[in-house]
């Protein structure tokens, strides 16, 4: 083997910033409740397909303990049913569908289901009582998938039921743990009677979760309001930026179509008059439209001047534009360049110095995120600014005492200002033409 004065042995460990996608979804909502002799699994489950969720929330099973006779409009049964769930008691003809409007514990082992009506026939004990038709989380997930494009990924998370109704503050708190940029609550209208639940949805996307965990809320109108009824439901927690509201004239879960519709464009994508695939819609009139136009609620619409009949989002608002977030787009564009950003920015931590070259460094990273974006017409342009570079760049005897005393401050508390002013180009939403005809 031949003498080697200095051995070097080279190696690579490049740097790969953190990627997401363009919008992962959670939705909270009923899945099945199980048998008399197991549970469902309440973990966060992801799919990329809605059979897989077919699967995993299977309709629920369960059988009568006592006897339930003609007229009854209670019957005990061997597992807790979540209210709101159809249900079909017996087998046959002779069979029953009703829904449950709550569930109580009678025994350690027993539960009592109220349902909305009396019995037609009686029903003897061990007869059948399944879940009928399919769960909210299997139509709602089913919902964000039959968009195109379709989301990437999609959460399911099976809200628990407790002795006074679903457990949402437990859900959230689950959801607050996954990668999701898109939050929807399934089967669940904004009216009067889920105005507090959904004022949760809302407070959830709106809080800090974390670097990298912002978030938006999705919520559908329910079909059955007026238009007058309907726009003053966004008022109180659930007129917030991070909010879309839209309402709706279809038995479909409209929430979650949305989502799906949100989630399989680019961030910057206005969602104006994006298809959505929902079963049909009854039109909104002219002064209905004026009305959720006004008060930033997005509706379903199917424009003359489009071929084919289909049905889109009749525009992008989020429910609140105080603070100049009109646009869906604003918001997930924001967080999507936010999150570039830092995930760009996060191998400086630590490493670089404060100092001309580390700064510099740290300046570059920056345009290494927003340059690409330029390019791309995301962004029109962007302009970068770190004071204490400016000071760094300055020969040390020229500084007066006070920059001087500001370097040394910086690194004495290990912590550099930094400011960033993207310019963001909006797509189009109005065309104002004026056609003059001469002879």
């Amino acid at each position: 083997m031949a003498v080697k004065y200095i051995d070097v042995t080279a190696s690579s460990n490049l740097f790969t910033p953190a990627v997401r996608a363009f919008g992962d979804i959670a939705i909270i909502g009923r899945g099945g409740f199980g048998t008399g002799t197991g549970t469902p699994d309440f973990k966060p489950k992801d799919f990329s397909s809605p059979s897989a969720a077919a699967d995993a929330y299977a309709a629920g099973s369960t059988k009568l303990t006592a006897e339930a006779a003609s007229g009854a409009t209670t019957v005990t049964v061997a597992a807790s049913v979540p209210t709101s769930t159809p249900v079909r008691i017996g087998a046959g003809a002779t069979s029953e569908v009703r829904k449950v409007t709550n569930s109580a514990a009678a025994t350690g082992t027993e539960f009592t289901l109220t349902l909305d009506s009396a019995l037609t026939g009686t029903h003897p004990v061990g007869a059948d009582v399944k879940e009928e038709g399919d769960n909210d989380l299997v139509r709602a997930i089913a919902a964000a998938f039959r968009q195109s494009p379709p989301p990437t990924k999609v959460w399911g998370v099976q809200v628990e039921f407790g002795s006074t109704g679903p457990k949402w503050d437990e859900a959230f708190a689950k959801v607050g743990k996954l990668d999701v940029q898109i939050v929807v609550l399934a089967n669940t209208p904004l009216n009067s009677a889920n105005a507090e639940t959904l004022g949760k949805l809302a407070n959830h996307v709106s809080a800090t979760e974390g670097d990298g965990k912002e978030r938006i809320g999705v919520a559908m109108l329910d079909g059955s309001l007026t238009a007058d009824e309907a726009v003053a439901l966004n008022t109180g927690d659930v007129k917030k930026e991070r909010m879309v509201l839209v309402a709706h004239r279809s038995a479909d879960d409209v929430a979650a179509a949305t989502a799906g519709v949100i989630a399989g464009y680019r961030p910057h994508i206005s969602m104006l008059l994006k298809p959505i695939s929902i079963a049909k819609s009854d039109a909104f009139s002219d002064s209905e439209i004026d009305k959720y136009d006004r008060h930033l609620i997005n509706w379903i619409t199917s424009p003359v001047l489009l071929p084919g009949q289909a049905l889109y989002l009749g525009e992008g608002y989020t429910a609140d534009s105080s603070r100049n977030k009109k646009y869906i787009d604003i918001v997930r564009t924001l967080d999507d360049v936010n999150f570039r950003i830092k995930a760009a920015l996060i191998q400086a931590i630590g490493n670089l110095r404060i100092s001309r070259v580390g700064l510099r460094s740290v300046d570059t990273l920056v345009q290494s995120v927003l340059a690409p974006l330029v390019s791309q017409e995301v962004i029109d342009r962007f302009t970068i600014v770190i004071p204490l570079l400016t000071l760094l760049d300055k020969e040390p005897a020229d500084l007066s005492a006070a920059e001087a005393k500001q370097i040394k401050d910086a690194r004495s508390a290990r912590q550099v200002d930094m400011t960033i002013e993207v310019v963001y180009a909006g797509a189009i939403h109005r065309l104002a033409v004026n056609l003059v005809f001469t002879g």
